[in-house]
């Protein structure tokens, strides 16, 4: 079963946030994003594997943030079948990863992610690119 942490649906300004789902075995960097997104009326729920995502439907969120070194990098792979399942406006994908390359980069917009983040990264950073897929939708 999924390791779920919710917080219920926040009105900011008279709007419904967006729900995100954060995938990310590192407990650390999963409670630092829900941390500061909750503070800002997001709904964030994490998921510390990649086969947990597969009991959820991930339609209810707006943006997956997804290691993509889970399961032994197998991130990339689940970026595809993200996209494959879902219509392309329907759920977001930000992919972040300590690894750097341009080919990592490239491969993971090229498996779908609408944007990518190298980790460590600033949460100022990750909220402007929320917000900025959150605008494309």
């Amino acid at each position: 079963m999924p390791d779920f942490t919710s917080y219920p649906l926040n009105a900011v300004d008279g709007q419904m946030t967006a729900r995100i789902l954060v995938v990310d075995a590192d407990t650390s960097v999963s409670d630092m994003i829900r941390d500061n997104f909750v503070g800002e009326g997001y709904v964030v729920e994490n998921c510390i594997t990649g086969d947990d995502t597969y009991n959820i439907d991930l339609s209810q969120y707006k943006v997956v943030l997804l290691d993509l070194g889970i399961d032994d990098n197998s991130g990339l792979g689940l970026v595809e079948q993200i996209k494959q399942i879902y219509d392309p406006g329907e759920v977001a994908v930000i992919a972040y990863s300590v690894r750097m390359s341009p080919e990592t980069i490239i491969q993971a917009l090229n498996a779908g992610a609408d944007d990518y983040l190298i980790k460590p990264f600033s949460i100022r950073e990750l909220k402007a690119r929320v917000r900025s897929v959150l605008r494309r939708r």
